[in-house]
């Protein structure tokens, strides 16, 4: 109980001083909200409700929910105090609104609880798949802005990453005795105990964290000089083999899709082809040596070819689909794929479909069509083409270099590619912190270009600038 007192007396100190005065910056330390967003990050993934939970009623408090809930207060303060805006750039906002509304509307409709505990509750998918991520975008936005907060957070995934590619060392190599927290190794929990899995008890959520410290540290390089620099390019190296660990293609082919990002378009003052013309060249002449070896069944010899899984995704999209021609336009409710599935579900069944891991969905697309069906669906699209537009229209419009420079586009975009990557082979819904991560981003892109445009608004034409008597005489002189 020590711990829930000390964290209620933090969150309580935190809220005197800011309604005594606000807080205080001081120096070239990163702000208050900073530091809570990024306490808040690990919380997210390390010290949710498998670590520890306090049972509220209808709520259960962990550590993460009451630091969220000391970012929900300084959204709440900034609204009051006229700090947090809804005037300038707000269509990411509407469509968050709109998507939230017809889940909303679904739980009415469906329920906000599951029938049995056998089944996840909606009401935990709304708020960790999409609630959560939605608040934590217009925190960034509107508190996220100076360079120091952003290398704030880039260091926070970065050493997370590095946290997590050590663990999944320990993992790989069953140094149980090293991994913390413990209970990543209660295998009554979670999934894929044969893999490095974290604290996200997922392989797959797992690789989306290494996958975002590595993408972080990508970018923290430039800032890097003298023995920082060789640290930091060492600790960079533990990403690879951390993305093995995992057993999982999809976190592989995340890892492809950041390197060809990030070769295309990731400014450097150096040819970045002449890099990696050596490792790429002895990475290939190793793929081809143990070619065999990769195309095999076996995922700790580096295997790819398991078609169990492939033939169970083929069954879920079957599934899917059935649904989804069922009720096109309202779904079967959010959250509800799994029990309508177990229970009214009308649809061919091969033999591959009779096992438990068959009744999960693992298209995040495909399985909000078939549970919310064309009304939730569509906000959502709209809702992520909409974020990949506002990276495009901040072009031009951030410095050439630095943190802040043009550069943070193409690492924001490349964290959103590895969120949709992961996304199409997975559900998200139960990992809070893979999907508030690339919400977090798409606030800070967000921010970035809000301030950019109210700057050149209050920013006056030449041509408008009115001229005196005395200015135009003088024009003529």
């Amino acid at each position: 109980m020590y711990i829930q007192v000390v964290l209620v007396i933090i969150a309580l100190v935190a809220i005197l001083l800011w309604l005594v005065g606000g807080y205080k910056q001081t120096g070239n330390l990163p702000s208050l909200p900073a530091i809570l967003l990024a306490a808040w990050i690990i919380a997210s993934a390390v010290f949710g409700s498998a670590y520890f939970v306090f049972k509220l009623g209808l709520f259960d408090l962990t550590i993460e929910r009451l630091l969220f809930s000391m970012m929900l207060f300084f959204l709440a303060a900034g609204l009051l105090k006229g700090n947090v805006r809804f005037q300038t750039n707000t269509t990411i906002e509407i469509a968050m609104l709109s998507f939230s509304l017809v889940c909303v509307f679904s739980m009415i409709q469906h329920g906000f609880v599951p029938v049995t505990q056998r089944f996840i509750s909606p009401w935990f998918v709304f708020i960790s798949a999409y609630l959560f991520p939605f608040f934590v975008f217009v925190f960034a936005k509107n508190y996220i802005s100076s360079e120091r907060d952003v290398t704030l957070i880039l260091n926070t995934l970065f050493y997370f990453g590095i946290y997590l590619s050590i663990t999944a060392f320990f993992e790989h190599t069953n140094l149980r005795q090293l991994v913390f927290p413990r209970y990543i190794n209660d295998f009554e929990i979670g999934i894929h105990i044969d893999r490095a899995r974290g604290p996200f008890l997922n392989a797959a959520f797992d690789g989306v964290g290494i996958l975002i410290g590595f993408i972080s540290g990508l970018h923290l390089l430039q800032s890097k000089t003298g023995f920082a620099k060789v640290f930091h390019q060492a600790a960079l190296l533990l990403f690879f083999p951390a993305v093995f660990f995992t057993l999982t293609r999809s976190v592989y082919l995340g890892m492809l899709i950041t390197l060809f990002i990030f070769l295309g378009w990731y400014k450097t003052p150096f040819s970045k082809w002449k890099l990696i013309s050596l490792p790429l060249a002895v990475v290939l002449i190793f793929g081809v040596i143990n070619s065999p070896r990769l195309l095999s069944k076996e995922r700790r010899e580096g295997g790819v070819a398991q078609v169990e899984e492939v033939e169970i995704r083929l069954a879920l999209l079957r599934r899917s689909f059935f649904m989804i021609r069922e009720d096109p336009l309202m779904g079967v409710g959010l959250a509800q794929f799994t029990p309508a599935t177990m229970s009214s579900y009308k649809g061919p069944i091969t033999g591959i479909e009779v096992g438990a891991e068959a009744t999960i969905q693992h298209s995040h697309l495909v399985g909000m069509t078939a549970e919310l069906g064309i009304v939730g669906v569509l906000p959502y699209l709209t809702l992520i083409i909409l974020i990949i537009r506002q990276l495009k229209q901040l072009a031009g419009k951030l410095p050439a270099t630095g943190i802040m420079g043009d550069n943070l586009r193409v690492t924001i975009l490349a964290i959103w590619c590895v969120y949709l990557n992961n996304n199409l082979f997975v559900e998200p819904s139960s990992s809070i912190f893979t999907n508030a991560v690339p919400f977090l981003f798409a606030g800070l892109a967000a921010g970035l270009y809000t301030r950019s445009v109210e700057s050149a608004l209050l920013s006056p034409s030449p041509t408008r600038i009115s001229r005196s008597p005395l200015r135009m005489v003088n024009s003529h002189v």
